[in-house]
C-alpha cells in the first residue's frame, strides 16, 4: 500500500512540475496598474460610422468643428468603423452624449467606452427611434422630464421641437438610441412627491431587425445565415 501512495504522489509530482508547451503564458496585472489604466478612460465615448467613403480625417475635423470642447481631445480609430472619442473631464462628455451629431449624411452612433473592446465582435444592433408618451399630462412636458423618461429605454438624444412648443398636447416625443437586443419595455412608472403612475410608451416605425444575426438591416425570416 505505501509503496502505491509513493508511486501516485511522485507522479502527480511530476504532473504539477511538467509544463505544457501548448498553454500560453499567463501574467497577472497588479490592481493599481489596471485601475490606473483604466481611469485614464473613464470620460471617453466609442464611436462608429461607415468609413467605406472617407477617411478618419472627415469626422475629426467635421466633429471638432461642431463640439464646444473646453479639455484635450483625442480620435483613435479601433477598425470596422469604430473609434474612440477620448476626453479628459465628465462636462465635454456630457456635451457630447447628450446631442445627436451628423457627419455628412451619417448619424454618430455612440456608446460608452468599455474595458476590452473588441470591433470584430460588435454587431450593429442599435438604432435611433422616436419614443412617444401619448396622452401624457402637460406639466409633465418639461424637456428634462421627458429625457428622464426616454433614458429608461436607451440613449435619450433629444426632445421633440412640437414638445417643447407644447403646440400639439397630445404626444410627448423624444429621440432616444435603442439596442434592439435587449428588452424594451412598454411601460414606465413615473414618480414624485406627489405620486406615481403607469405611462404607455410608443415607438416610431421599427427597422428591419433579425433576432438570429442579432444586428440592424434585415429580419428573421429573411436571415441567409439561419437558412443555411
Amino acid at each position: 500500500m505505501d509503496l502505491v501512495l509513493d508511486l501516485i504522489q511522485k507522479t502527480l509530482v511530476q504532473i504539477l512540475n511538467s509544463s505544457n508547451p501548448v498553454d500560453p503564458p499567463s501574467l497577472f496585472i497588479p490592481d493599481d496598474v489596471i485601475e490606473e489604466s483604466l481611469s485614464e478612460w473613464r470620460f471617453s465615448l466609442i464611436s462608429r460610422l461607415d468609413f467605406f467613403k472617407m477617411k478618419m480625417e472627415v469626422p475629426a475635423t467635421s466633429l471638432r468643428k461642431q463640439w464646444a470642447i473646453k479639455g484635450t481631445l483625442q480620435f483613435i480609430p479601433l477598425g470596422k468603423g469604430f473609434f474612440i472619442i477620448k476626453l479628459d473631464n465628465e462636462v465635454d462628455r456630457n456635451i457630447i452624449w447628450k446631442d445627436l451629431w451628423m457627419v455628412e449624411s451619417q448619424t454618430l452612433k455612440l456608446r460608452a467606452w468599455e474595458p476590452n473592446f473588441n470591433p470584430e465582435t460588435q454587431k450593429t444592433s442599435s438604432t435611433f427611434v422616436w419614443v412617444s408618451f401619448p396622452g401624457l399630462s402637460i406639466e409633465y412636458w418639461k424637456e428634462s422630464i421627458i429625457l428622464q423618461m426616454g433614458s429608461k429605454l436607451g440613449r435619450a438624444i433629444k426632445v421633440d421641437e412640437i414638445t417643447l412648443k407644447r403646440e400639439i398636447g397630445y404626444y410627448a416625443s423624444v429621440l432616444g438610441e435603442i439596442d434592439l437586443t435587449k428588452y424594451i419595455p412598454s411601460k414606465v412608472i413615473v414618480e414624485s412627491k406627489y405620486g406615481k403612475f403607469e405611462h404607455v410608451i410608443q415607438l416610431s416605425k421599427m427597422p428591419k431587425f433579425c433576432h438570429h444575426c442579432k444586428i440592424v438591416g434585415h429580419l428573421t425570416a429573411e436571415c441567409r445565415a439561419k437558412t443555411s
